[in-house]
């Protein structure tokens, strides 16, 4: 199998990448491992991963590629010094398969070489050649490859052939030895290049070389061979055909495909497989049979598509015999049994053919027990009786040639016995064992009871065949379903894009994401917080970013979602090992920015929130372990609305009770607004001690105690969030306001109406209840008892405006249209207005006021934070509804399940799932608990066996990963 570029290939690539990359700016770099790296190179509406490999290969890639979590050092360096330099050359140093790789220009120049042969290298270098970082330090040819030395390009080859005189020098000194030894190494042309062009002079690379003594073949073969290389080199200089192809390899596609039909009994449909050899440039088609050849635009891609399904073809491969080897055990075993069955016969055979010979030669078989008796009965020893019966034989004793051998240590004899039924030239005795304690009729019945013994063991025999067949069957068959199809599942399974952070999706439907280190904070919301997210944090150490990617806007986050968001803000915090509850808050997107004060830097993972917090309940400390499953797109529809969301709407509210309910708000909240600064500011009302984070900000212009209201509020903000929302009035006079108000505008002839009702109501005697002075109770400076809490009120407004002067004081109090304190009564604006105005233009004047506050409008707001350049590039994965909708967490029997994630999240959002099981804090290790769990599903007599199977393809490594730390199993297997 090629796992390498080839002079050839290099030339072919560098001609392909140069249309593909130049200009490309350097967005990022990755490494796979020490020697894969990942470049990420993109332009306005484009991107490109460009991989390098030291010592094998480089081209661009449309796979997935995992990247190392912790770049390397070498990494880092490439970081440094390439990030948004443009790609401005791919050169080859001279003609060796060395790479140069240029970005940058003038001063900023840095080149990346690529070593393609032997170990190989990747070497940073500056503009002047001087190595900065390298991946393998080493000396070659006594030259020094090692950071601060300058990498020697001028020792590069110029050449890709011989010339005329170099090709006879070698050809001279080389007889008897082949094209390929004498010449493969002297240039560089690779091996199908070099078997391509001399093919094309009807020559081969195994031709040896002629003595010189023979001058008519050495001419012929020079000639041949010289306009060989002329070819190879005009190939490599000449004009650049793209395209590729990759060879299969033949043996190894029909070796894997020669299992029986049983092999895909697992029920999983199985593509059929392929073994890829070699890649090669287009031009070398023609070398090979068409029909073990698969056809790419380019050869970038072929390269591509070569290297990123190699290892999965290994493990195709890999699994192929696993299946040849269960099925090996499989029939050596049957042979094994029918080996076995074989012999139990030949042996009842045997018994049975004995016994019938004892009785065929009854009376020969009694007389030699007699006469044995006899000598025995008469001591003589066993050698004076096997004289005896030798001298017998000798004298043509027809009875002692029927006795073959003694055994008297057993008391036996062994004779030869003929089938009188059988007499003829060709029939042989058989011999038998003759025991002398027994009779000729009891030795015959012996071994009709050894065939007897014979056939009951056979009998069993094969009952336990039958029965160790079909578990030995049966078994091999469910290690190579369960083999098919955890290979099936590793195929088919795609990894999202927002598995590398903590996730889950909420119980509405909205995907809830938290980082996991600072990195993947800092990312989360430079790349994936927008305007109409929420984003959720935890006060305690350690907690980590929680967005909630809203797909509905501008319908709001809804409550549910919200509290199960904070659950895991705190539950993944260091609240978890401290048992102590944090509060969490929650922001909108545009609240946050990485933008710090002057003089001020915020580290990697830290952000400045503007405007209001809004704290949410209290949580506990309770997370749930489970399993959602990938639907196929034909069981979609049996789970729509799986996960619903139940959006409220005014619409559903009567304008009338909408209507009276905010006059009632506004009114109260009105008396709140007047005169900041002023000492005889009333308290707070019930009201807002009971909701101390919520605020309405009002205009008011005060003669006669008439008020003229105005409500802002964020772009009809919804219903869902009244319970949560906030507002406030920073320093600066910017008002950050959420809730459930809507805009209201009266008209002219209502809010003259209305002032007037108020300054009757105003103007009537009030009843004065005497209340009694307590010594510990404050009173105000005319003698009158202050309210409670008014005095801390004063002191935090004095505090708060401490750096006003008065003049920025009447213009802020103009602004409110409140009254500074120790102004006189004026005449409200209400009252200046003339009775006979048009009543619309009183309204515009209502309006105009109204404007002076900005309004939040989360349609219109861009984020506080201008985003990198590579973030905007990066596009941002559409948070589509129809991406959840393909995930359930309760399958049912008919659905067809593609494989299963697991999912750590707050136990609320788990209700729903099949598989699940509470957890708290506790002292088990996360990964043994992460086994108890699974086995936990696993043994559940509700779990099918396709479940089972996808529960098992689950890795272990991916099983524990969004573990907060130490936990406990609260309980066994909740079942739905």
């Amino acid at each position: 199998m090629k796992s390498k570029l080839t002079t050839h290939d290099i030339v072919v690539l560098i001609h392909e990448l140069r249309e593909k990359l130049l200009g490309l700016r350097v967005d990022q770099v990755y490494d796979i491992d020490k020697k894969s790296y990942i470049i990420r190179l993109t332009k306005t509406n484009t991107k490109r991963m460009l991989l390098i490999e030291s010592g094998c290969r480089f081209h661009t890639t449309s796979f997935e590629w995992p990247k190392n979590p912790a770049p390397s050092g070498f990494t880092m360096k490439l970081r440094k010094h390439l990030v948004n330099k443009r790609l401005e050359s791919i050169n080859q140093v001279g003609v060796d398969r060395v790479v140069d790789f240029q970005f940058g220009i003038e001063s900023f120049t840095f080149h990346i070489f690529l070593e393609l042969y032997d170990k190989g290298n990747i070497i940073l270098t500056d503009q002047f050649l001087s190595i900065l970082s390298l991946v393998r330090p080493h000396t070659q040819d006594e030259t020094k490859i090692v950071p601060h030395e300058k990498f020697a390009v001028e020792k590069a080859k110029s050449s890709f052939s011989l010339t005329r005189e170099e090709m006879e020098i070698q050809l001279a000194s080389n007889p008897n030895k082949t094209l390929r030894e004498v010449l493969l190494s002297k240039i560089e042309f690779g091996p199908a290049l070099f078997s391509y062009v001399l093919k094309a002079e009807g020559l081969a690379p195994g031709n040896k070389i002629p003595l010189q003594e023979k001058m008519e073949d050495y001419k012929i073969l020079s000639d041949k061979l010289f306009c060989s290389l002329e070819r190879g080199r005009g190939i490599l200089e000449g004009e650049i055909q793209s395209g590729g192809f990759i060879l299969l390899d033949t043996k190894a596609t029909k070796k894997a495909a020669s299992l029986p039909s049983e092999a895909n009994a697992s029920g999983v449909n199985q593509q059929p497989f392929v073994v890829y050899d070699q890649f090669h440039p287009l031009l070398l088609a023609s070398n090979f049979i068409p029909e073990e050849i698969i056809h790419f635009p380019t050869l970038d891609e072929a390269v591509d598509d070569f290297f990123s399904k190699v290892e999965s073809q290994k493990i195709d491969l890999k699994q192929k015999n696993q299946e040849r080897e269960a099925y090996g055990r499989l029939e050596r075993m049957k042979l094994d049994q029918q080996k076995r069955l074989g012999e139990l016969q030949q042996v009842q055979e045997t018994d049975k053919r004995k016994a019938e010979l004892i009785m065929f030669n009854q009376e020969t078989v009694e007389q030699a027990i007699f006469i044995m008796r006899q000598l025995i009965a008469n001591q003589l020893s066993w050698d004076d009786i096997s004289e005896q019966i030798k001298e017998a034989k000798q004298s043509g004793d027809e009875l002692a040639s029927h006795i073959v051998a003694l055994n008297l240590i057993k008391n036996q004899i062994t004779m030869t016995l003929d089938d009188p039924y059988e007499a003829g030239e060709g029939a042989k005795g058989v011999t038998v064992e003759i025991n002398l304690d027994l009779s000729a009729y009891a030795n015959a019945s012996k071994y009709y009871d050894l065939k007897k013994a014979s056939a009951k063991k056979e009998e069993r025999t094969l009952e336990s065949q039958e029965k160790a067949l079909k578990s030995t069957e049966k078994k091999t068959m469910s290690s190579l379903r369960e083999v098919a199809t955890i290979q099936s599942i590793k195929k088919a399974r795609k990894v999202f894009w927002f598995e590398k952070f903590r996730w889950f999706i909420s119980s509405e439907n909205f995907i809830v994401l938290a980082g996991q280190d600072a990195q993947q904070n800092e990312l989360l919301v430079k790349r994936y917080l927008k305007p109409k997210d929420v984003y959720l944090h935890a006060d305690s150490h350690g907690a980590p970013t929680v967005i909630i990617k809203n797909d509905v806007a501008p319908d709001p986050v809804l409550p549910k979602t919200l509290n199960e968001a904070a659950a895991m803000a705190v539950c993944t915090s260091g609240a978890w090992d401290s048992k102590i509850i944090p509060a969490a808050w929650w922001v909108y997107g545009d609240q946050v920015s990485k933008s710090a004060p002057t003089g001020e830097y915020l580290p990697t993972g830290s952000f400045m929130i503007r405007g209001k917090k809004n704290f949410l309940p209290p949580t506990q400390l309770v997370l749930g372990f489970g399993f959602l499953f990938r639907l196929s797109d034909e069981s979609i529809p049996r789970h729509a609305n799986e996960r619903s969301r139940r959006l409220h709407t005014t619409s559903s509210i009567g304008e009338g009770s909408l209507r009276s309910s905010i006059s009632e708000d506004v009114t109260e909240a009105a008396d709140e607004a007047q005169d900041l600064s002023s000492d005889s500011n009333d308290s707070e009302s019930d009201e807002t001690e009971a909701f101390p984070d919520t605020e309405v900000e009002i205009a008011v212009e005060d003669k006669t105690e008439s008020r003229t209201r105005t409500i802002s509020n964020a772009s009809s903000a919804s219903v869902g969030l009244s319970d949560f929302g906030s507002s406030t009035l920073d320093s600066e006079g910017t008002v950050i306001t959420s809730g459930i108000l809507r805009e209201i505008s009266y008209d002219a002839a209502k809010l003259k109406k209305n002032a007037k009702k108020q300054m009757q109501k105003r103007t009537k005697p009030t009843e004065v209840v005497p209340v009694p002075v307590h010594r510990s109770e404050a009173t105000t400076s005319t003698g009158t008892k202050s309210k409670r809490g008014q005095h801390g009120r004063k002191k935090k407004l004095k505090e708060k405006y401490r750096f006003q002067d008065d003049e920025e004081r009447e213009l802020r109090m103009q602004l409110l249209q409140s009254k500074p304190k120790g102004s006189e009564s004026g005449p409200s604006i209400l009252e200046k207005i003339d009775e006979d105005v048009d009543p619309e233009s009183k309204l515009q004047s209502a309006e105009t006021r109204r404007s002076v506050i900005p309004k939040r409008d989360l349609k219109s707001e861009a984020p506080s934070e201008a985003i990198d350049d590579q973030d905007q590039l990066d596009p941002v994965p559409e948070m589509e509804t129809n991406l959840l909708n393909t995930l359930t967490g309760s399958p049912v029997e008919e659905d067809e399940l593609m494989f299963a994630i697991p999912v750590v999240a707050p136990y609320a959002a788990l209700q729903s799932y099949k598989f699940k099981i509470k957890m708290i804090p506790g002292s088990a290790k996360r990964g043994k608990a992460a086994r108890s769990a699974l086995e936990m599903f696993l043994r559940d007599k509700n779990t099918r066996p396709r479940e089972k199977d996808l529960l098992k393809s689950v890795k272990d490594q991916d099983l524990a990963r969004y573990f907060p730390g130490k936990v406990k199993l609260a309980g066994g297997v909740d079942k739905k």
